[in-house]
């Protein structure tokens, strides 16, 4: 279970996610400053297709949630976190731009040092271009520059960056929709980092034809070695990837209450940079959308893993170095938002890693009044391979109570198995004039491995106040 620790007031925690593959999650951007025009500073982007609606907060081998290979050139989390800890903001600015056809944007920002966050004061820099080109189509330059300061704190010199080892990444490009069906989408970018010269580009291409009743996807996909956008997200290192799916999607008129069935068909292959296989997925899947809102989906898969190092699955549960050939299957079902009581419901039972996998989970939304709602998410997880047995569980609601349009208050409660912890976040947000707001804030973290009622492990209580001026 992965979660931010950061310890943020405008925003709430992160919500935590089950990852059972031996890759890191890439968690969302919550924070206003780096939101507003983040559509500027995508790079490379591309709209998601038809059918698929995920998996329940439990991220696995052949999980279609969170589990995306294509590397970001920039991602905005990079930025005032290291180690799962905060690092401090001294100052930044963005700026944000359109003329005529030209689009541009511009981030730089300068950090503290941390030496409980291992991270020396460090300068991010990020620009932007994009050309809008033919009717609906694009095309952009990317750059992004990470400079640690050189004269560190004492303890940070020895660390990779904290010498003042600088990382440059830039790219190009480009989204052209010929049709209302019909996407390509590229982009060739490079990066620089000292003692790491040569094979240190990455690039894609991928073809969307996603028509109302039939559609296609394929791509491929390459990191070179040497590839590392530090001021970006790379979930996986050296590796190609090709892709391919077919989707069958009708309208049947004869099957009552059904407003649209999906049939797809896809085909993951990964390998090293020399052509040797990782990761294989040959899946299908089904899914129907309702008339009255609902959806259910399915999906099974075949996979084949090939790990050069061991990962944990569970506690002290490791799945070592070798090559593993395993089936899996899921299905959800989900009520639609119209409802009082919503959301997905997931069960799954698999082959995992020379052992099983059974999964059940909900994630939903309960509407007491107008004001009030509750959204619970409740993930079980039972691993049980030839090295060892764990149930990996996570709990969490969120429920907020809107006291007026400009007034609300939330709380955050979570609770994992895995690092036997339970964390609480509430806050009150009020906007008290348009643009300035007061927050009031109170984070808790405990722990469930003292008998009796979870030991405190650190509390904080915070108030922040801002005023708009205008002139």
């Amino acid at each position: 279970v992965e979660r931010d620790q950061r310890v943020r007031v405008a925003v709430e925690d992160d919500q935590q996610q089950v990852n059972l593959t031996r890759f890191n999650l890439q968690f969302p951007e919550k924070r206003d400053f780096f939101l507003e025009g983040a559509d500027t500073f995508n790079f490379a982007a591309s709209s998601i297709s038809a059918g698929g609606t995920g998996s329940g907060g439990t991220s696995t081998q052949g999980s279609s949630q969170n589990t995306s290979t294509t590397p970001l050139l920039f991602y905005s989390r990079r930025i005032g976190l290291n180690n799962g800890l905060a690092v401090p903001i001294n100052v930044g600015g963005r700026l944000l731009g359109r003329a005529d056809r030209w689009q541009y944007g511009a981030i730089n920002i300068q950090t503290k040092d941390s030496v409980d966050a291992r991270a020396a004061a460090t300068n991010f820099t990020v620009l932007r271009v994009n050309r809008d080109i033919l009717r609906r189509s694009r095309i952009g330059v990317m750059m992004t520059n990470r400079s640690p300061n050189a004269a560190v704190l004492p303890g940070l010199a020895e660390l990779p960056g904290g010498a003042g080892d600088r990382n440059l990444g830039y790219g190009i490009d480009s989204t052209l929709t010929p049709s209302t069906d019909v996407s390509i989408v590229s982009y060739y970018a490079k990066t620089k980092t000292p003692q790491k010269d040569g094979h240190d580009a990455s690039y894609r291409g991928r073809f969307d034809w996603n028509g109302d009743r039939y559609g296609i996807q394929a791509e491929h996909l390459a990191v070179e070695p040497n590839y590392n956008p530090e001021v970006g997200f790379l979930r996986r290192t050296a590796f190609r990837r090709s892709f391919g799916q077919l989707r069958f999607s009708p309208r049947p008129k004869k099957i009552r209450g059904i407003r649209k069935l999906y049939y797809i068909l896809s085909e993951d292959y990964i390998t090293d940079t020399r052509n040797r296989p990782e990761s294989k997925e040959l899946q299908g899947s089904f899914q129907s959308d309702f008339n009255n809102g609902d959806q259910f989906y399915a999906e099974l898969s075949r996979n084949y893993e090939r790990l050069a190092s061991r990962f944990e699955v569970g506690r002290n549960v490791f799945v070592p170095a070798g090559e593993y050939l395993f089936t899996q299957f899921r299905g959800t079902y989900t009520l639609g938002q119209q409802r009082p009581i919503s959301g997905g419901i997931t069960a799954g039972r698999s082959t995992f890693y020379a052992g099983t996998l059974t999964e059940l989970s909900w994630t939903g939304r309960v509407e007491f009044t107008n004001q009030l709602y509750a959204e619970p998410t409740i993930s079980w997880n039972r691993v049980d391979v030839p090295w060892g047995l764990d149930n990996v569980n996570l709990v969490s609601t969120r429920a907020t109570y809107t006291l007026s349009p400009r007034m609300f208050v939330s709380a955050l409660i979570q609770y994992q198995s895995r690092t036997n912890s339970i964390t609480t976040n509430a806050r009150l947000r009020w906007e008290y004039q348009p643009g300035s707001e007061l927050f009031i804030v109170y984070n808790d973290g405990r722990n469930t491995l003292t008998p009796g009622f979870p030991a405190l492990d650190n509390r904080s209580f915070i108030v922040k106040i801002t005023r708009l001026l205008r002139w």
